[in-house]
Parts: C-alpha cells; structure tokens; sequence
C-alpha cells in the first residue's frame, strides 16, 4: 500500500511540476520579431508605411521603417462658398519620405501582462522631400509667400524619439499607439522652410513572429 501512495504521489508531482512549467511558459514575457502597417497623424498631414523589427536581448528591438507623407501648408484652408470648398493658400504640395533605423525598448517585461506593453523608441535615419507648388493658388496674402519657380526636391537627417503601448488583440496579432516627435531640418528651404519637424500620434497594426 505504502509503495502505491508513494507511486501516486510521485504522479502527483511530476504532472503538478509539469502544468506549473507549462503556466510559466504561457506566461513568459513576449519578446519575438514584429511586422505590420502603421499610420502617422501630424499636425500638419499623415503619413502610411510599414515597419519590421527584430528582437534583442533584454527586451530591446531593432528594425527599421518607411513612410510616405502628405503634408498641408500651414496657412492652407478651406472656404465654403455657395457653389461648394474652395481651397485657399494651398500653395505648396509636399511630400516627405522618411526612412528610419528604429530601437525600441519595452518596459516593464516582467511586472505586466503581456496583453498590455508599454514601451520606449528612438529612431533616426534620412528623410527625402518633394513639393511641387501651384502657379495658380489663391493667395489671401502674396507678400507671405515666395513660389518657387520649379518643383523642389530635398534630402535631410531625421531623428525621434516616442513613448507608447502595444495592446495584444490575439496572441500574434496587436495594435500600438505612440505619440512622438520628429525632428526633419532640411539644408536649404522647401515648401518655404527648413524645418519640418512634428509632433506625431503614430498608430500600428502589428503581427508578431
């Protein structure tokens, strides 16, 4: 009798110490390579591109990410008249192409759960701008504005820095939100400045392998 409860008991712990292995690698804090879309809103347009990154060591990520953005004049707007919009100092038409080396950093692997992971990032890289201004935009004051005679195209440095979360929607699958600032100093002036740097909200659709 004894060499059964013995026999049982030895059953008993090795299945115990078997789940407990298994809860604690269900557990394990996430750390795998990451993929997805994303979408920036700026204070002065938006932005879509795509990302991947790999992962480190003590939760740290490297990847790298591309963009293309539309961004308004910052005197542009729009007048409603009775024959409908009517777009006033759209001037200049950029665009803006920026391509990053990413780090990222998540905070807190092992006092939160997986399903909530907030997280630190800096990027830097190089940016390429192209605007090509409108002979025939109405303009409310003409003394603000010095229209190129031709379509402008520029490359800067750029560099961000963020603060977000990753919020786990399946176990592959999640959604980031990241508001940001990046800074993008062009040498010479396009679209009438130097300096497009902008506060960002950047969303992302992400999957993780």
């Amino acid at each position: 009798m004894g060499k059964h409860l013995l026999l049982v008991g030895l059953l008993l712990l090795t299945f115990t110490m078997s789940v407990a292995a298994q809860e604690e690698e269900d557990t394990a804090p996430i750390h795998k390579n990451e993929y997805g879309a994303g979408i920036t809103l700026a204070m002065s347009g938006l932005g879509l591109g795509g990302f991947y990154r790999i992962s480190l060591v003590n939760y740290y990520y490297l990847g790298i990410s591309g963009d293309f953005y539309i961004l308004r004049d910052d005197r542009e707007f729009t007048y409603y008249d009775y024959y409908g919009p009517i777009q006033i100092n759209d001037v200049n038409q950029l665009f803006i192409i920026p391509v990053n080396i990413e780090l990222k950093r998540r905070l807190f692997a092992n006092d939160i759960e997986n399903d909530f992971r907030p997280f630190v990032s800096a990027l830097a890289g190089f940016t390429f701008g192209m605007n090509f201004p409108k002979k025939n935009a109405i303009i409310t004051n003409p003394d603000l504005y010095d229209i190129p005679n031709g379509n402008e195209y520029r490359f800067a440095f750029s560099f961000g820095i963020g603060a977000g979360v990753d919020i786990s929607t399946r176990d592959y699958l999640y959604f980031s939100i990241r508001p940001q600032y990046r800074y993008i100093f062009f040498p010479s002036s396009i679209a009438g400045e130097k300096n497009h740097s902008n506060f960002e909200i950047r969303l992302e659709i992400g999957k993780i392998r």
